[in-house]
Parts: C-alpha cells; sequence; structure tokens
C-alpha cells in the first residue's frame, strides 16, 4: 500500500512540473569556450539553457528555430556566411571547429527549444 501511494505521489509529481523543467539538454557545444560556445553570444528562453546577458546574437527562440526548420539552423551553423558575409558568427562546420555529430545536437537542441 505504501509503494502504490508513492508511486501516486512520484506520477503526481511529474504532471506537475513546470514546462522548463522539460526543456532539452543543452549540448556541450553550446556551452562549451572550445567548441561553438553559443551562449557567449546568444540568450535562449528562461530555463532552457544558462542565463546570459549576451546580445550580439539574436535571442534563440524556439518557434524561431522551429520557423527556421532544421535544414536551415544546420546551414547557419555549418557557414553563416553563406547567408551573411558580414557576420561575426564563425562557420563552424566549415573551418571545423564542430563536428557533424555536435552540429546535429545543436540543431535538435535548438529545434527543440520552448
Amino acid at each position: 500500500m505504501a509503494r502504490r501511494h508513492a508511486l501516486l505521489a512520484m506520477w503526481a509529481a511529474a504532471l506537475g512540473m513546470p514546462a522548463a523543467a522539460q526543456a532539452p539538454a543543452v549540448p556541450p557545444a553550446f556551452v562549451q569556450s572550445d567548441k561553438g560556445h553559443c551562449i557567449a553570444c546568444h540568450q535562449v528562453p528562461d530555463g532552457a539553457g544558462p542565463a546570459t546577458r549576451a546580445d550580439l546574437g539574436p535571442r534563440l527562440d524556439g518557434a524561431r528555430m522551429r520557423t527556421l526548420g532544421k535544414a536551415r539552423l544546420r546551414e547557419l551553423i555549418d557557414d553563416p556566411t553563406r547567408a551573411n558575409p558580414n557576420t561575426v558568427m564563425p562557420p563552424f562546420g566549415r573551418h571545423r571547429i564542430l563536428e557533424r555529430t555536435e552540429i546535429d545536437r545543436l540543431v535538435e537542441y535548438l529545434h527543440a527549444l520552448p
């Protein structure tokens, strides 16, 4: 009986969790200074990653990321100079700063942001 109550309590707690607790896991490349270090220039929605006051790049809002789509996000991370030759964002894929799998993880993270 006690086990049943404990399971019900855990289930109820899980249903009551705030949306921020269900945010996607932050990929290492998003915060590592020797990799993408996206957090140095971009903000994400509250609870979806590290808090920062960075404002060099646009805010990475989930609705905007989904509007761009995964293929476009991948292109922008791989080589943003194709879309904007004057950007300060490094071409992470073209310069081999990030491996394809790291870019894939970033795209999945960005696409899943709230």
